[in-house]
């Protein structure tokens, strides 16, 4: 088998395979004389029918399935014993040659092929990139302990309702006959609403039009009892007679709610309980933090690394292998973002193959593990490991829609990129909450 690779550019070539019977007539009789093993062919018993004849019945076949898949391997191999780095797959060229499988002993294939342009990967060298911490305000601070406060406290019944109270009472329209008990949280009420529900007593009664108290037909349909899409149809003028006020009073800042709220004598002051707190809202936002981060590196990456594609050969397979999924329109529009993961993809590839980068199971299973907890928002998982371990375990053997290559390729992502991460150079940068988020907005809009 012969086989030549010629570039007609840095991104473009032709790779041609000549393919001899000496090549593929073995593997063909030793197929042949396997069927005829154990063929089932009306009017010869088992195992006994003539080599000649499965020639007849199946030679064909056998040909082009020998040849083609002989064609196919070669292709392969040489793609990897000569490192190109090949985007796409290679293109059959169908019409460079005409095949007639029924005459000719000799095959040629020719193939177009794309490839990236040679490139280097020096992480010392790029640009430096900014990692974000979040110093939260003081009226953050204080939020978050009113929460814990309320969250702690005790609840009351009040004579008179106040902002932040729940009312419990029956909710009607007569005009419809519509009669329920109903539950009004007066923090979700719109704030040209609010009013209506502060100093109200136990049998006070006050009308409103259904559709003006709420923002969301969620909340609407808490109110009264129905699903989001009934409670959106209800209209007109409704009347809440007041039942119940419960009121949370919040705990008062003593030894026993710095217990309950942060576990025995982790603070013991108020002071203790600021600085406690602030470190926790840092914490809950090193998720965010952390995934700019990982933005930023890539980002730096892909700008910074200049590499050519074969960008008229790409977009011609994926208009072949979307099959007509797709137009010409679609891919211009979409080119760019699937030329920038392209991109990307070989630039991890070099990284890793540079750095000896490696991803074991273990790697693996900590990312199901981890979208597992972010899926029940990391609420209630303490003491549940083994039990999240166990399903993500069964997730991985189970292997539906192929999730194992999909996780090996996350978990494969995230090494590289914690790899270039104690690589680049990195500037620490404290902001306020606002200010991270109009940063990151900035930088994700960049990317469409």
């Amino acid at each position: 088998m012969e086989t030549t690779f010629d570039k007609s550019s840095a991104t473009n070539g032709r790779l041609t395979v000549k393919i001899s019977q000496d090549d593929y007539q073995s593997e063909i009789d030793k197929k042949i004389k396997e069927y005829a093993k154990t063929a089932s062919v009306k009017g010869f018993r088992p195992g006994h029918v003539p080599v000649g004849y499965i020639k007849k019945l199946y030679g064909k076949s056998l040909l082009v399935d020998t040849v083609i898949n002989q064609v196919s391997k070669t292709v392969n191999e040489y793609i990897a014993d000569n490192k190109l780095k090949v985007v796409g797959d290679p293109m059959p060229n169908e019409e460079a040659y005409q095949i007639d499988w029924d005459n000719d002993k000799e095959f040629t294939f020719e193939y177009e092929v794309g490839t990236a342009s040679d490139f280097e990967v020096k992480l010392e060298e790029l640009p430096a990139i900014e990692k974000y911490e979040i110093e939260p305000s003081q009226e953050q601070v204080d939020q978050a302990i009113e929460d814990l406060r309320r969250r702690h406290g005790k609840d009351a019944e009040p004579e008179k309702s106040e902002l932040g109270d729940l009312l419990f009472g029956t909710l009607r329209q007569e005009s419809s006959e519509f009669e329920s008990q109903s539950g009004i949280p007066t923090d979700k009420v719109v704030e040209a609403s609010q009013k209506l529900f502060v100093g109200l007593e136990k049998g006070a009664k006050v009308t409103f039009d259904i559709q003006s108290i709420f923002e969301s037909d969620k909340d609407l349909g808490f109110a009264t009892g129905k699903s989001d899409e009934d409670a959106a149809a209800l209209t007109g003028d409704f009347e809440f007679e007041v039942d119940k006020i419960s009121r949370v009073e919040p705990a008062e800042l003593n030894q026993e709610f710095f217990d309950a709220a942060l576990g025995k004598d982790k603070v013991t002051s108020k002071e203790e309980l600021e600085e406690e707190v602030s470190s926790i809202i840092k914490d809950n936002y090193n998720r965010e933090t952390n995934y700019l981060l990982d933005f930023d590196v890539e980002k730096n990456l892909v700008e910074n690394i200049k590499i050519d594609l074969p960008d008229e050969f790409l977009k011609k397979w994926l208009l072949a292998v979307n099959e007509g999924k797709v137009t010409e329109e679609d891919i211009e529009k979409e080119y760019d973002a699937f030329a920038r993961g392209v991109r990307l993809d070989l630039i991890k590839a070099e990284i890793a193959a540079q750095n000896e980068v490696k991803v074991e199971y273990n790697d693996v299973l900590e990312i199901v593990k981890e979208e597992i907890k972010n899926y029940f928002g990391g609420q209630g998982m303490s003491g549940m490991d083994e039990f999240i371990d166990q399903m993500a375990r069964k997730q991985l053997e189970e292997n539906k829609d192929n999730a194992f290559r999909r996780y090996y390729n996350k978990a494969f992502g995230k090494a590289v990129v914690d790899f270039a991460k104690g690589k680049v150079k990195v500037n620490d940068k404290t902001v306020k909450v606002e200010e991270f988020n109009e940063i990151a907005k900035a930088k994700y809009e960049t990317v469409g």
